[in-house]
């Protein structure tokens, strides 16, 4: 037991050091395992009689042409807005209204605003910039790293059981049905997150496109759709989706529609930060909210993006881990928690002595 414990350990131990060792490929491919997760996901709910090797090859060819489709229609409506807005600034500081209006602010008010419009300007231009290099010198890393992705996601998609089958090489003079038990409940531990996602990236999209139906922004279907999709990713939904949305606002409703879009993006934000994300993700996987939360942040700020990706999945196993080969060695059952075990073990020990005093008692 104890050195099936230590093999699987070590191999967590040495995937994780990949994701510093070999950033690109090692992270393209834990993306890759959860877009298998994915694609997966409608296999669990359809007939054994329908392939699910087929199901899973057609859920994903949609899932990806659904994506490239909203990739294709994001740019023409982030550059349509964005020429609309450069038409409005334009018209707003060369048309004399601008100049009007700081004429009537006291002098040292209109100085600190020209300033801070002309910073401005200049930080976006060398923004554009920096973007534009930063866009360049990595468009072929970019490229090659969807390419491997989508091949990966597809094989490990077919290959569901290939850990399993390869235990006794992997494992050599291990448990071999523990850790096939293991890797079996992982699996389904994983399943069980990427479910709960789907239920939030549901809530997020609709969200967005509702409030931007409300308030009158163009395309609120598509922004739903856009936050929806970008949000399998935690929180990234809504701040891919802010880009579009608020270049849209000004464009169609002028400053206050911009004011809504924030309070909009915001809204959404916060609700799957503070709810939606530890609420259905702790009830989904078992794991207390805010060690759900304190993950993510925990991770994002190690790994950035991916750490965000990452952190339930590490926490599962971690979980997992802990209950298969620390608690039952301790306990002989696969208890969720150290203090649910504890509990468990007062309430045993409280049927069979009821009169036990306690240790206040006893002093």
């Amino acid at each position: 037991m104890k050195k099936t414990k230590f093999w699987v350990l070590g191999y967590f131990i040495a995937v994780f050091m990949t994701l510093f060792l070999f950033p690109t490929t090692s992270r393209v491919l834990g993306l890759a395992f959860i877009f298998s997760l994915i694609i997966n996901t409608p296999a669990q709910f359809v007939s054994r009689k329908i392939p699910r090797g087929a199901l899973s090859i057609v859920t994903g060819i949609a899932l990806l042409s659904f994506m490239f489709f909203l990739i294709y229609r994001v740019v023409p409506i982030t550059i349509s807005g964005v020429k609309g807005l450069s038409l409005e600034l334009d018209s707003l500081f060369n048309g004399g209204t601008f100049d009007k209006w700081l004429e009537k602010l006291p002098p040292f008010i209109s100085e600190a605003i020209v300033d801070i419009v002309e910073s401005a300007s200049q930080w976006l231009s060398d923004a554009a910039i920096m973007i534009g290099q930063y866009v360049a010198s990595n468009i072929t890393s970019w490229i090659t790293g969807v390419v491997l992705l989508i091949i990966a996601g597809f094989v490990v998609a077919r290959k569901t059981n290939m850990i399993q089958k390869s235990v006794p090489v992997l494992f050599p003079g291990c448990d071999q049905d523990k850790v096939s038990s293991f890797f079996h409940s992982l699996y389904k531990d994983f399943q069980t997150y990427i479910g709960g996602q789907l239920i939030i990236a549901l809530v997020v999209g609709t969200i967005i496109a509702i409030g931007s139906a409300i308030l009158g922004i163009p395309n609120a279907i598509f922004l739903g759709l856009l936050a929806g999709i970008t949000n399998f990713v935690p929180y990234l939904g809504v701040v891919v989706t802010s880009i579009p949305m608020i270049v849209l606002s000004f464009v169609s409703k002028g400053l206050w529609g911009v004011v809504g879009a924030i309070v909009l993006l915001v809204i959404a934000n916060q609700m799957e930060i503070w709810f939606l994300s530890p609420k259905i993700l702790s009830n989904r996987v078992k794991i207390n909210w805010f060690i759900v939360l304190v993950s993510i942040i925990g991770f994002g700020e190690l790994l950035g993006v991916f750490g965000v990706v990452f952190a339930v999945p590490i926490l599962i196993f971690i979980k997992r881990y802990w209950m298969d080969f620390i608690l039952s060695e301790r306990s002989g059952s696969n208890w969720e928690s150290t203090i649910e075990t504890g509990i468990k073990k007062a309430k045993i020990r409280k049927e069979h002595h009821p009169e036990e005093p306690t240790g206040s008692q006893e002093d």
